[in-house]
């Protein structure tokens, strides 16, 4: 119980969160528009409910644009830790017949089982048609269409997709564009109000010069390792790596010596 005597006024009254209340309100309204849509969890649950085999751990940015095929959900799998982006179609049927029924009156349906693996990324406006399946660590750039399965990990793009860059290759080149891409974020954040970021805004960056202690972390890095239901392979991977920088303090007079570079190259 609260000690009443040690909070104001407004908190007794609940006014003291008003973005509370408004996120609670655009919830109810979405439940109303989008029914089990409104949300990842509850679309989830809903699919499972009719066969579908969704793992808990999937997540769905902005479910009430996602369209899971509904027609024959049990011939639907989703593995553990997909990130599945606004605008994706994911078909286990496609209703091309009735256009050819046309000329010789025949029904003749299509459909089959989509499965995907662990560890996918699928982008925005992605479509993934029936009888695919998608092995682990994967990545979908947007707008991809994935006619036939994949079965090699890697990053894929394009219509139909294709292979752009093995998974091992990616993941590679992406560690070593870390400590650059944080400077860009930093830079530009100085530039528009002429002072250091605070580090919160590295949120997925922070391995770069958080102390390796999980007791020391800002909640919000530690939220980043709990995304995708893998906190347990996050922390030990995060004890076991070292940083580049010895704290932010280091990170940031790096970044300052080269914006400080930057300026007298241009002189």
């Amino acid at each position: 119980m609260k000690d009443f005597e040690k909070v104001g006024d407004k908190e007794r009254h609940g006014l003291i969160r008003p973005g509370y209340f408004i996120r609670r309100l655009n919830r109810i309204r979405k439940m109303f528009l989008y029914g089990y849509r409104y949300d990842s969890a509850a679309y989830i649950r809903k699919m499972n409910h009719l066969g579908a085999r969704i793992d808990d751990s999937v997540m769905l940015y902005k479910p009430e644009t996602i369209a899971l095929d509904s027609t024959m959900p049990f011939l639907l799998e989703i593995g553990r830790n997909v990130h599945i982006t606004a605008h994706v179609n994911i078909l286990t049927h496609d209703g091309v017949w009735m256009a050819m029924k046309g000329n010789d009156g025949r029904v003749m349906g299509h459909v089959a089982p989509v499965k995907i693996g662990d560890n996918v990324f699928i982008g925005r406006y992605c479509m993934i048609l029936c009888g695919v399946t998608i092995c682990d660590n994967v990545i979908l750039g947007a707008g991809s269409v994935v006619s036939s399965s994949i079965d090699v990990p890697g990053v894929y793009a394009g219509c139909p997709a294709r292979l752009i860059s093995p998974y091992e290759q990616y993941r590679e080149r992406r560690q070593q564009r870390q400590a650059d891409e944080a400077y860009v974020i930093a830079e530009r954040y100085y530039e528009r109000f002429h002072k250091m970021p605070p580090q919160e805004i590295f949120a997925e960056y922070f391995w770069l010069f958080a102390e390796r202690n999980l007791d020391k972390l800002p909640p919000v890095f530690l939220h980043r390792m709990t995304l995708g239901g893998s906190l347990e392979t996050a922390k030990k991977a995060f004890l076991d790596s070292a940083p580049v920088f010895e704290g932010y303090e280091a990170f940031c007079d790096w970044c300052i010596g080269k914006f400080w570079m930057k300026e007298n190259s241009t002189e």
